[in-house]
């Protein structure tokens, strides 16, 4: 089994790294590309895909919704994997709205990692973490000095990857639990 993870940006690789030995998955059997932003990522796919030549291996597209129509970008993203002849083994995710949605959907995690004081309720607490237009903002709030790097350096190692607040974050976990089945 060799699955290849390709994502936007080092924070989701960091992140990654901590949630698959989680889900009992041998990290040598996977192979996580993060590239420099939307753009960076989106030139690369075709190329990605096309030049690796592992037999059986399948790929995992994770790209941040941004506040854009989800339908559109998952359709854009497989159109560039469908040119490949990659499509049957390629699953495709888009975070809502950014990886910082699946940090405020864990508290426990946001808790342990010290973003959030024990026994309170913050604010954000109440609403779908995939539907907060701006969850950086959100971080930034609990955090001041909070950073994409650090905060993934310190929250992913909390993260549950049975936490089902977020959506695409529960289905992210399902896609690569199916990638990586036997």
């Amino acid at each position: 089994m060799n699955l290849v993870i390709l994502t936007e940006e080092p924070s989701m690789k960091v992140t990654l790294s901590h949630l698959i030995p989680k889900l009992g998955i041998d990290l040598s059997n996977v192979t996580i590309i993060s590239f420099q932003g939307k753009s960076d990522l989106e030139k690369s796919i075709p190329i990605k895909l096309r030049g690796w030549n592992v037999p059986g291996a399948k790929f995992l597209i994770l790209r941040d919704n941004d506040r854009g129509d989800c339908v559109a970008r998952k359709a854009h993203l497989n159109s560039l994997v469908q040119a490949t002849g990659k499509g049957p083994q390629t699953k495709i995710r888009i975070v809502c709205q950014e990886l910082e949605s699946w940090f405020l959907a864990d508290i426990s995690a946001l808790t342990l990692s010290g973003y959030v004081k024990a026994g309170s309720t913050p604010s954000f607490a109440r609403k779908n973490p995939d539907k907060i237009d701006y969850p950086v903002q959100e971080m930034e709030k609990l955090s001041k000095g909070y950073g994409k790097g650090s905060g993934a350096r310190e929250i992913s190692p909390h993260l549950d990857p049975k936490c089902e607040i977020s959506a695409s974050f529960k289905h992210t976990i399902r896609a690569i639990r199916e990638l990586t089945a036997a």
